[in-house]
């Protein structure tokens, strides 16, 4: 990451009253955020009210925040569409970027929850039906929003709102801030490797930092779903110390045991569109907005097939896909003290199916979930130790790496690493391996940055530190 030179001119952020570009009178401030500040302005040019998006004065020397923000402008303008807020143009002033939009007047969802609590399914449907009808265009246009949650869907006003609950129509809903979006034909600034978005509103595979498409998009509508109806987020009571683990294995509150009056065909659809295997979900945000108002309308119609329940004969165990495939040839690990010891336990993939059935049995409770959140840590530091040390073997100039990798084995064996850290360990192995399914010399050393830096912090990371360690930090040439 880039930093602004001490040398180049400070930038003073505006104040309300100051004129940008020369045409944009900034009135109120609306809201601030990572990276930028929003203000009411007019246009002195057309006399039109705009949300005018400035970019933090600091970052003005941060390559990659510059060229998120970009980004942001970028995938506004590919969509176009009555439920996306509409950009006006994107320009810089006096080295500030900004993003000129269209006013929005009223509230968040967000707000809306706060205010009046959970909603009835009648009451959802019409900002469901306006969500997805936007949320698919966006995924037509090659964009995938990556942060779905309730702050980012502005509603119409109560009596706009009241008329399309009246008529089950469509709400002329707005979705916001695509500041993290992937976009088709940019792809290549965030791959495989960078969980990017709100971690409580993240499906799985994009909390990992896998490969995603719209169906990522959908889990995250679900849980706004789950989270207006039930009034809480769908891991609040099952997260524990873990929230990550939670997500990762799919262990939430059933929306039934928050909301009993709501009819078995409205939770079904959200507890699908939440799957935690995107192929289970809703392919489309088309086909849950169908799938929901059939659910609300004729609530006794037969349900639809449960595709989150694993099919007989099988033991859905495994993760979202994040871990690669076993290669078929390794070389024999070397062997060391603490290897010699963890040879001498059982293997734990004997315990597979009794352990992943014990996550799913309610009566366990927390208790039940925290096994199952150690059992994750085991899975995903497994994974990324096999694939290092194959690497190693492979490679004698590599082997003074050994130790710090028994240094790791030392502490979890201690039950100091947490998942945080198994999860950052194999999310920047699985970047390293994204191309060919291997790991050079250099992409070992990369990798074991991660592994210092774990052992010193004794196995202690925070979901700060998560986000931070998986940035990507090594950008492909080809950008």
């Amino acid at each position: 990451m880039q930093v602004a030179s001490a040398y180049q001119p400070a930038f003073q952020p505006p104040a309300p009253g100051a004129l940008v570009a020369g045409r944009f009178r900034l009135e109120e401030e609306l809201g601030a955020g990572g990276m930028g500040t929003v203000f009411a302005a007019t246009d002195l040019e057309t006399g039109v009210r705009v949300a005018l998006k400035l970019m933090r004065p600091e970052l003005a020397g941060d390559d990659r925040a510059v060229e998120r923000f970009r980004r942001e402008g970028a995938a506004l303008g590919a969509v176009r569409h009555a439920s996306v807020v509409q950009i006006r143009e994107v320009g810089e002033a006096e080295g500030t970027l900004y993003i000129a939009m269209e006013l929005l007047e009223g509230e968040t969802l967000s707000d809306r929850l706060e205010r009046t609590g959970p909603m009835n399914p009648e009451q959802l449907l019409p900002v469901v039906l306006g969500l997805c009808d936007g949320l698919a265009a966006a995924h037509e246009a090659g964009v995938i929003h990556r942060d779905i949650k309730p702050s980012n869907i502005h509603l119409p006003s109560p009596e706009v709102l009241a008329e399309a609950e009246r008529t089950h129509e469509r709400a002329p809903v707005k979705l916001v801030d695509f500041g993290v979006a992937r976009i088709a034909s940019l792809s290549k600034m965030t791959s495989t490797g960078l969980a990017i978005g709100t971690v409580r509103y993240m499906a799985p595979e994009q909390l990992t930092g896998s490969a995603i498409d719209e169906r990522a998009d959908v889990y995250s509508l679900g849980v706004v779903l789950y989270e207006a109806l039930g009034g809480e987020h769908p891991f609040e009571r099952t997260s524990g110390h873990d929230p990550v683990g939670a997500i990762l294995v799919g262990r939430a509150t059933p929306l039934s045991s928050l909301r009993p009056d709501l009819p078995p065909s409205v939770t079904q659809v959200v507890r699908r569109a939440m799957a935690r295997l995107a192929t289970e979900r809703f392919a489309s945000a088309r086909e849950l907005a169908d799938a929901f108002r059939r659910a609300v309308l004729d609530p006794t119609a037969p349900a639809l097939r449960d595709e989150t329940r694993p099919t007989p004969g099988r033991t859905d165990v495994g993760l979202a896909p994040t871990l690669p495939a076993e290669r078929i040839a390794r070389d024999a690990p070397a062997e060391s003290e603490v290897r010699r010891k963890r040879a001498k336990r059982k293997p734990y993939w004997l315990l597979m199916p009794l352990i992943s059935g014990l996550c799913l049995v309610p009566a366990l409770g927390t208790l039940g979930f925290m096994g199952c959140g150690s059992w994750m840590t085991e899975v995903q530091l497994d994974a990324a130790q096999r694939n290092v040390r194959s690497a190693i073997n492979t490679t004698p100039s590599m082997s003074g790496h050994r130790a710090d990798l028994d240094r790791l084995e030392e502490l979890h064996e201690a039950g100091h690493v947490n998942i945080f850290a198994a999860a950052a360990f194999n999310a920047r192995v699985q970047h390293a391996m994204r191309s060919d399914q291997a790991l050079s010399a250099d992409e070992v050393e990369w990798v074991m940055e991660v592994v210092r830096d774990i052992n010193e912090r004794r196995g202690d990371y925070t979901l700060e530190r998560y986000s931070e360690v998986t940035q990507p930090v090594r950008v492909a040439e080809d950008q």
